[in-house]
Order: C-alpha cells, then structure tokens, then sequence
C-alpha cells in the first residue's frame, strides 16, 4: 500500500520566511560581567550560526544589551537580529505557521515587527501574540512606551532562562552553571512586561532597577483579565456510555464504528496540516536540491513513524529523509547479558530493533522515496567525553533522568552515523536543520502507564483529570531543555503533535475517541492515533507501545556503580 499524495492547501503563513535564533538580552545599571557576557554569547551563536549582531541603548540610569544570533530556517532572505524599527528592537525566535497573515515569502520577523511597532497599547500587544500559531521565545523594546515585552508561548516550546537580582535582568536562551549565576526557565505562563519609567504596575511580579514587572496570563475562555487568550480550551468532560470492563483484542486494533471513523478522518487531517506546515519551505542546502533538509527523531515507535509517513507527503520525491536512530553502548547493559549468556550485538537496543523494523514499513508503504535509517552508535567513552558539556547544556535541569534523555536527544540531534546503502555500511552525517520530534503525543493520547493506572483506579472520570494534569504540565516539563540541546548543533526541533490546532483538537474529542483503556496494552493508548497510523498503511508499526527513549536507547543507569539511583535524584558531579 503507498501514501496517497493530499490535494495542495493554500496557508496564510505556509510560505514565510522563518527562523531560530539565540537570544541574549541584559538590564542593569552597573555593567554586565565581561566573561560571563562572552561566554552567553558564544554558547548563542551556536544556536544560531547564520548571523549575530548587539544592539545597546541607555534609559535614564539603565543600560539594555539585546544580542540575537539567526538560524536561517524558512525563506529565501536571511534577515539579522536584533531588528530595530522606529527606536523598537525585537530579538525573535520563533515560527509563525498560522494565525498572522504573511505575504508568500514575507520574513516572519520583519513582518512582527511592524505589527509591533504599530501596537499603542498593552491589548494591541497582547493580542498579537496571542494570535500567534507556532514556537516562540522573544524579548522586545517599546520604545515610545518605554517597556520591555519578553516571553515564551504558551506551551513553553522554545528555551528562554532568566537571571534575577535587585539592579539587573539577564535573559538568554541557553546558559551553563555556574555558582555566581542562579538560572532558572522563565515561566511559560505569559507574557511579562517590565515599565521602565518606574510608575507603578497593579500586579507587579518583582521588581528590578526599582522599575515594576508584570505578568500578562495565559488565560481560559471567559476569564475577564488583561492577559492571552488560551489557543484551546480545557478537556472535553463528556463521560462516555461505557464499562470499565477489559476488552479482548487479540493485538488487534478494534473495528471501527461509524463515529471512530470520523474522528480518524478529521484527526489525521489536522495532524496532516501541523506537518505540512513544519516541512513546508525550509532553505536547500545545496544546488541541486538532493540533500535532506528534515530528519525525524527515529525511536520506530508509533509517534515517529507517524509523522515520518505524513512529512513524506509533503516532501519532493527526489528528497531523501534523514531517520535518527540513537543507542549507546551501556556497560551495565553488557553486563547482563553476559551472565545471560546473550550475544546480541552491543547497539541492538530496543529503539535499534524496532526502527530497523519501522523503516522496512516506510519503504514498503513508500518505496518512491529514499529513507536513510542513521544509526547512531555511542561508545560509552565518547558518551562520557560529552557528559559535562551535556550538562551545562541543559541546566538549570539537573536530575538523573534529564541527563538520561538529555544525552540521546544530543547524540541523535547531532547526526552522525552509519546507514546502509545495498548491503554496505557508509558513514553519513545528517546536516538536516528541521527535526520532526513526535512529542507531546503521550501527554494527549494518553501513553503513560499513569494514564491506565488512572482508569484502572477511577475509570473514565479519573482518565480525564489525569489527561488535563498531563496538558496542563506541558508548557513547564522539559521543552525548554530539550531546545537547548538540540538547538547545540545549529538545529531546531519542531513538534507537530504540539501545533495549538492539535491541541485545540484534541481538548475538544470525548476521551473515549483518544484512549480506550478496556482494551491492552498495544491497543488502548492512543487508540486515535493508531487508527490514523493503519489508515495511512502502518498496519504493524500501529500496534508499537510506548518505550521512555532512555530506555529504548540504553541511557538510563549507564556506568552501574549506582543501581539505587532513581531518575528524580539530583545529579552528582
């Protein structure tokens, strides 16, 4: 069975030009330390390697510092930041795939920045952010109202940390520790504005150089306070008609009934379009045009693979796909299975075994297409080499897990491989700039174990609150550390499942439509999600269950010495 090719949509802001940069940004009245300042920007211009450029103004007794480096990521021009308009400075790094209308071939930041500088109150700001579908971390200088605008959209999707004390504000988009500085992720939890002609803010959040902070929310529908409009909406509160009995389905998906089918129809068509905008207009890297410009983070599971048989719908033909398959050589795995006496290879973890599985599915449903399967092969040596620098990447994160899942997000990210071509195995590196990231799928879908705890325990009512605490835990989880460390080598990570319009989508369908527990494991998580995976020709990869990527890729636990070490536990130098 091949993947039909959609009939073309036509997106208001499908074909801008887009970007991701670092952003660093200081306010104070005493200067900035010169090392640390040095060392923002090196670490920045990693993130964005296209073009860098500071821009410095004094208020009164405060100097302000904005200082952007630009990935060129979508369009033909690349445009330098910070942006400056009229006295106005914008540093941007986002995406706008919807919600503004953007002339084809339009840069997205330049065309924010006149909405911005046209803005002549706190509504007309907030408002224009609100209506902004996509990724975005942003600090921005109003310069006839004397404010600084600065924040993170409301899923948290794009890294931005802060440095607080009483005369002075650093904020930047990835730091490392260091004693002196206490970093911590600014809340995605609104927009924050700071006046700095120091009349009195209502509200105010805190204070620096003396001049008031506020909070703009995030807010629900039919909340009457000055903030943003939430794109989506609390969780559908319908109980279904349903026992709490188990269903057998003998690992097959259940039939579907006339409602299930307009569920999977309308699903995928969402799903489909949050793709299509994430692959849609990203630069070539070469004349030619034969180079990958997307690769997928490639576990096989049911998420990826997915994703990976709809961006093939929207991608040239002659354009390969870059599949990122990540496992490390894990001492304390090898271990074990010498005392088993198992002599499976060193890298034929779980992600390797099922992706190698996956793969052969893609070029079976898709065999017009070249997929490149990259196995990337860790050493536990070379893991270790790369342990501190992975380490400063993600804090101010630092327990045990997040390095677990920090470390394969960074190899994987990196690129560099083996693949086989007709029997023979080649280096490659995948120098794809866009990774196509399946999470936020298990949030929504419900794909943890606590979500069948929770039925298990409460039934349906109980599988809703356990749903609503997983969207609402989102936008504060891991999205911000997971950005810094991919964004490490110049790439920037884009989560369809995360698109508003999913969400939005999702919030509203009876749980029943997304998860049915009555029936195993295999089956019941994500049982939407599954129906559209089979409707598109996965009909094995559709039955895959969820794998924590630690797990699957062998990075949990890797040197032994410590067995009662538990993911929540700080990290121990």
């Amino acid at each position: 069975m091949s993947i039909r090719q959609p009939p073309d949509k036509t997106h208001s802001a499908l074909s801008t030009a887009s970007l991701m940069c670092g952003i660093l940004f200081s306010l104070a009245r005493d200067p900035v330390d010169s090392r640390l300042w040095q060392t923002l920007q090196e670490i920045n211009t990693k993130r964005g390697p296209d073009s860098q450029q500071t821009q410095t103004i004094v208020v009164s007794d405060t100097t302000l510092q904005f200082y952007s480096t630009v990935l060129h990521l979508r369009g033909r021009d690349n445009v330098p930041q910070p942006v400056c308009e009229n006295g106005n400075i914008l540093c941007w790094n986002g995406e706008i795939f919807d919600g503004l209308q953007i002339a084809l071939e339009e840069n997205d930041t330049a065309a924010l920045m006149q909405r911005l500088s046209l803005a002549d109150s706190d509504e007309a700001i907030l408002n224009l952010f609100s209506q902004i579908e996509g990724p975005f971390a942003f600090v921005f200088w109003q310069e006839h109202a004397k404010k600084v605008w600065f924040g993170r959209d409301c899923l948290g999707r794009r890294s931005l940390l802060w440095h607080r004390e009483e005369n002075s504000l650093l904020i930047s988009s990835t730091a490392k520790h260091d004693d002196k500085v206490a970093w911590e992720e600014v809340p995605a939890k609104g927009i924050f504005c700071i006046q700095l002609d120091k009349k009195p803010y209502l509200d105010s959040e805190f204070t620096v150089c003396q001049n008031p902070v506020r909070l703009f929310p995030w807010l629900q529908e039919n909340d009457d306070k000055l903030g943003l409009p939430l794109p989506f909406p609390r969780l559908n509160l319908e109980l279904p008609s349903l026992s709490t009995e188990a269903l057998e389905s003998n690992d097959e998906l259940p039939v579907q009934d006339a409602r299930m089918q307009e569920a999977t129809h309308a699903f995928t068509g969402v799903l489909d379009d949050a793709v299509k905008r994430r692959v849609a207009d990203i630069p070539y890297l070469d004349v030619v045009h034969s180079r990958p410009r997307v690769a997928v983070l490639f576990s096989g599971g049911l998420d990826c693979i997915t994703l990976a048989a709809l961006a093939h719908r929207h991608l040239p033909l002659s354009e390969p796909i870059d599949l990122l398959n990540v496992a490390f050589e894990n001492p304390r795995a090898q271990n074990a299975k010498q005392q088993k006496q198992e002599t499976r290879p060193v890298y034929d973890t779980p992600d390797r075994i099922t992706g190698r599985a996956s793969v052969a599915e893609l070029r079976e449903i898709a065999p017009e297409r070249t997929w490149h399967f990259i196995e990337v092969n860790v050493p536990y040596t070379e893991a270790m080499a790369h342990r501190e620098h992975i380490i400063d990447l993600m804090h101010p994160l630092d327990t045990v897990m997040d390095l677990s899942i920090a470390m394969a997000l960074w190899f994987a990210s990196r690129g560099k491989g083996v693949i086989d071509v007709d029997g023979n195995i080649e280096s490659y590196e995948s120098h794809a700039r866009v990774l196509i990231s399946g999470l936020g799928a298990d949030e929504q879908l419900g794909g943890y174990s606590r979500h069948r705890e929770a039925f298990r325990h409460g039934g349906w009512e109980r599988l809703i609150s356990e749903t609503q605490l997983d969207v609402d835990r989102i936008s504060f989880r891991n999205l911000g550390r997971d950005d810094r460390i991919i964004s490490d080598h110049g790439k920037e990570a884009r989560f369809p499942f995360l698109s508003t319009a999913v969400v939005n989508h999702l919030c509203r369908l009876p749980i029943d439509l997304k998860m049915d527990m009555r029936y195993g494991r295999g089956i019941g998580e994500k049982l939407l999600l599954r129906h559209v995976a089979n409707s598109v020709g996965l009909v094995n990869a559709c039955r895959n269950w969820k794998r924590a990527i630690q797990f699957g890729a062998k990075t949990a636990k890797m040197t032994g010495e410590t067995r009662a070490e538990k993911g929540q536990h700080k990290l121990t130098k």
